[in-house]
């Protein structure tokens, strides 16, 4: 984009017309890939959800679906006792209660609530209506599971633990209970609360259940209070249809003969404590990614997180001992928990933790606790990873629970799909109009590409899949199906950097036939966050509606030898309306524009009166009228090439609108690439040295300088050209003559400090130090008076 900025900078640019736009406002974004329910577009803009530090766990029961237990199947409210209105007492509106028949015993007035996973909850309250026909129960208890199903007998079994002591002789409309977890063992690590009583427990089930007869009892309402949004409970996994994308992830997929292989990363974030979990048989293999203990949460987008909840399964403590998970339990003696805001790393394993920076955030030692809560400041959190170093036989582990703190995320993204552009377009600026308060901010990030092709993809009938000719050779009973897959071309480029500002350069590769863009929300601040309304991008409006296309001729020269090229521009197609140009301009490769020459130019395969001029390192080429609409426009010219592959791009424009350019995009994939194998075959970097051998700088101006030239290749670094005498004493560090280029030119005038040096023999030194080698290149001149 730098080298098309400075070729094009002799033209005075002036806004593009608007109609040939790429804009998208409001419910456009609805085609976009976003996380639904976090993000929410609507016809004003895009919102982003804000989070609260507590919910009514009960309030949105009925969209969960957890495994049954007990007698009643998979119901959201179950009572022996008039099952019709069991669901009124977690229907939100206090209007409206259970009452249990009184026709039958007192054993049977009792009903169950079933929150579908199983949340942290610190408080559980009833409410009772207290009015003609509808009184608060007098005597009742009210208990509480985290949904783990009594091991063996016959049939699934819910053990419950009583809230406090039985209520005797109620007449209150409100009752709260405080949930507790108690009898912890000790354990420390940073931001870990060390506590042997904890203020929440874990829940699925609450029960409600009459201690005595009360004349017309009513029960309005149970409620659960949540500590907040656990974000674990939105990772797209298998069966989960509501999501907001990201994944998790531990060692069993991992390609490493001998390791450990821990299984159940879902089942960690599934907010059902009784059925499922994470485990390892495995030993110490040296170090933690090989001994398979440990797992990654991404989730996905960056956000807030203050607060996480771990239930590791720890030999003879906890709620597990009556469930299935009671054999094979480890000690959990130590552990880590490390997070990540996504920062790139080239130091992290790409395959265990991802190629992410990670910090650590707390380090465990423990002595058979099994709830650990680590409460911190809010921090930017995209991943989470757990690891145990030095791991025992047996591990598993229950849920992992992680919540965001109260107010708006970090940073979310939005990713459109590949648009078509309708033809080869040149794209100037990316706009868009939000709500920006102050400490948010918008990115914008593009990405370019020409085309498609088609991957064909051949299956057996067991689903694996296999080479063409294995596919024919195999038996017609055994073949499965054949997949054509379309997959992106060579031409498409990777994420540009972001576009911080709106009206921004676009800085993608441009002209090009189809783009995808992601945008980034991001807030530094919880309470505010933006509102995007459109976003656009800018393009100029095609001369040549269809497009244009372009190839060079010859694809291959030789190293920095002046050489006749033909670039050729064809119109995609006719249309009597378009504008027509009568210039082009093709961009020679850095420094090509000192020994490049226009030869001539032709229209339709006639030889016109075309002028040539050359601008830098670009070739703009004048035709004379008529505007061209129809034809083919050939350009000959002559230029020194030193890099390979060496890349022409070319654009063209009407004389009457210079500020509007339309790119050429290459006929086929390479078109437009010229190859110069000299310049890759061999090793040196310092090619084609040539150097004056002596000089007499007497200032009579004849042989009174040194001239230096050579071509660099395979490297963008700057040489660097000393003078030395013989016995190794530095005279002088020159710079390079010239605008910068592959081919360099140095002068020496025999001078040292502005000082003539004595007669004798010098050496000239020419040293490039890049990353993959370095090259040193040494020549003699001679000082004579």
């Amino acid at each position: 984009m730098k080298t098309l900025q400075l070729a094009v900078t002799f033209l005075l640019f002036a806004a593009a017309a608007s109609s040939q736009n790429l804009r998208f406002a409001g419910s456009d974004f609805a085609s976009w890939a976003y996380p639904q329910g976090l993000v929410e577009v609507r016809s004003q803009g895009i919102e982003v959800k804000r989070f609260d530090q507590r919910f009514n766990a009960v309030a949105n029961a009925r969209e969960f679906s957890g495994q049954s237990i007990g007698e009643y199947g998979r119901r959201f409210a179950r009572t022996p006792s008039n099952q019709q209105q069991a669901d009124l007492a977690g229907d939100q509106d206090p209007n409206t209660w259970w009452k249990p028949d009184p026709d039958t015993p007192v054993q049977s007035w009792w009903l169950e609530l079933d929150l579908g996973r199983s949340v942290v909850a610190d408080k559980v309250r009833v409410r009772f209506p207290n009015r003609e026909g509808a009184k608060p129960f007098n005597f009742f208890s009210v208990y509480v599971s985290p949904g783990i199903p009594v091991f063996g007998g016959r049939a699934k079994r819910i053990v419950y633990r009583r809230l406090g002591r039985p209520i005797n002789n109620n007449t209150e409309s409100l009752v709260e209970f405080d949930l507790k977890t108690t009898g912890l063992a000790s354990a420390t690590g940073e931001y870990l609360s060390t506590d042997e009583v904890l203020d929440f427990d874990i829940v699925r089930f609450v029960r409600f259940e009459a201690a005595g007869a009360t004349p017309d009892a009513a029960l309005a309402e149970i409620e659960v209070d949540g500590i907040g949004f656990n974000l674990s409970s939105m990772v797209q996994v298998e069966d989960r249809t509501e999501h907001w994308g990201g994944r998790t992830w531990t060692s069993k997929h991992r390609d490493c003969p001998g390791c450990g292989k821990g299984s159940g990363a879902e089942a960690l974030i599934d907010q059902d404590v009784g059925f499922r979990g994470w485990n390892i048989e495995g030993s110490d293999k040296g170090n933690w990614r090989d001994s398979g203990v440990w797992s990654v949460i991404d989730f996905g987008n960056v956000f807030r997180v203050d607060r996480i909840i771990w239930l590791p399964i720890v030999s003879g403590r906890g709620p597990f001992l009556y469930g299935f998970q009671r054999d094979k339990q480890g000690s959990w003696p130590s552990f880590d928990f490390f997070a990540s805001d996504g920062t790139p790393s080239n130091s992290a394993d790409p395959v265990v933790e991802g190629p992410f920076h990670y910090d650590l955030l707390s380090s465990v030692a423990n002595s058979g606790r099994y709830l650990f809560d680590f409460q911190f400041e809010p921090r930017a959190l995209r991943l989470l990873l757990w690891r145990v170093t030095r791991p025992q036989q047996f591990h598993r582990a229950a849920q992992l629970f992680v919540f965001h703190s109260e107010g708006y995320p970090v940073q979310i993204e939005l990713e459109s799909e590949d648009i078509s552009l309708g033809g080869a377009r040149s794209m100037r600026f990316v706009e868009w109009d939000a709500d920006l308060p102050p400490g948010t901010r918008i990115e914008v990030e593009t990405q370019t590409g020409n085309g498609f092709q088609t991957l064909t993809r051949y299956f057996l009938a067991n689903g694996k899949e296999v080479t063409k000719q294995a596919y024919e050779s195999a038996k017609s009973r055994n073949r499965g199906d054949i997949v054509e897959e379309r997959v992106r071309d060579d031409t498409w480029s990777a994420y540009s950097q972001p576009h911080r500002f709106s009206g921004q350069a676009f800085l993608s590769p441009s002209p090009r036939q189809w783009l995808r863009a992601r945008v980034r929300l991001i807030s530094d601040d919880p309470s505010v966050f933006p509102t995007l309304r459109s976003l656009a991008f800018v393009a100029n409006p095609p001369v040549i509606t269809a497009g244009l296309t372009g190839r060079i001729f010859p694809r291959e020269a030789a190293m920095d030898t002046l050489q006749a090229f033909r670039y050729t521009i064809a119109p995609a197609g006719f249309n009597s309306r378009d504008a027509g140009f009568d210039r082009a301009l093709i961009l020679l490769p850095p420094g090509g524009g000192r020994n490049a020459a226009f030869i001539s130019a032709s229209v339709g395969g006639s030889e016109v009166a075309a002028t040539g001029l050359l601008r830098g390192d670009s070739l703009l080429v004048e035709l004379p009228p008529p505007l061209v609409r129809r034809d083919s426009v050939a350009i000959a010219f002559s230029a020194r090439l030193s890099h390979s592959p060496t890349v022409f791009n070319a654009f063209v424009f009407n004389s009457t609108a210079a500020d509007n350019l339309q790119g050429v995009v290459p006929a086929e994939f390479g078109a437009d690439i010229v190859f110069v194998p000299e310049a890759v075959a061999g090793s040196s970097l310092i090619r084609n040295v040539e150097h004056t051998r002596s000089i007499t700088p007497n200032g009579d101006g004849t042989n009174d300088q040194c001239e230096l030239k050579f071509t660099v290749v395979k490297t963008e670094q700057a040489p660097q050209v000393q003078v030395f005498t013989l016995d190794g004493r530095p005279v002088i560090e020159l710079t390079s003559q010239g605008a910068p280029s592959r081919r360099v030119r140095y002068v020496w005038d025999g001078r040292s400090a502005g000082r003539a040096v004595p007669p004798g023999i010098y050496v000239l030194r020419i040293a490039i130090e890049a990353d993959a080698r370095a090259d040193r290149v040494y020549r003699l001149v001679h000082v004579v008076y």
